[in-house]
């Protein structure tokens, strides 16, 4: 379970990042995370996604993250949802993508690399050093 809420959470961290970016409305992206992230968790796109990650990673180290990323998420939430200045929510959307590149980098060095879907696609959009 700790694999599909990792996952599940990455998903709607994504969509939320890109929509604070597109819109710079953080009641609207609060509610993108949410919305994405319930989705997710039934998505058959994240189940394949959470079993790769289940076959890399140990269920103690998935259970050790999860609790990790999901501190990271919620203190992102507190910022959307607690009448911050877009300065500062910028701040905290560059806190989240560094808590998540961790995590990730963690797997890669573990592994020698990241499966394939939505870890590797966070990789190159966030991680990948240029």
């Amino acid at each position: 379970m700790a694999a599909e809420l990792i996952i599940s959470g990455l998903s709607a961290a994504l969509q939320t990042i890109q929509t604070w970016y597109q819109i710079r409305d953080s009641r609207e992206a609060a509610l993108v995370f949410d919305t994405e992230y319930r989705l997710q968790l039934d998505s058959p796109a994240m189940k394949t996604a959470a079993r790769r990650l289940e076959n890399l990673v140990p269920d103690a180290i998935l259970e050790t993250m999860k609790q990790r990323v999901q501190s990271c998420w919620t203190r992102y939430q507190e910022v959307l949802t607690g009448g911050f200045l877009p300065g500062e929510i910028d701040e905290a959307t560059q806190s989240l993508k560094l808590c998540v590149c961790r995590e990730l980098r963690r797997i890669r060095e573990l592994n020698g690399s990241l499966p394939a879907g939505i870890l590797s696609e966070w990789w190159d959009a966030y991680c990948k050093p240029s």
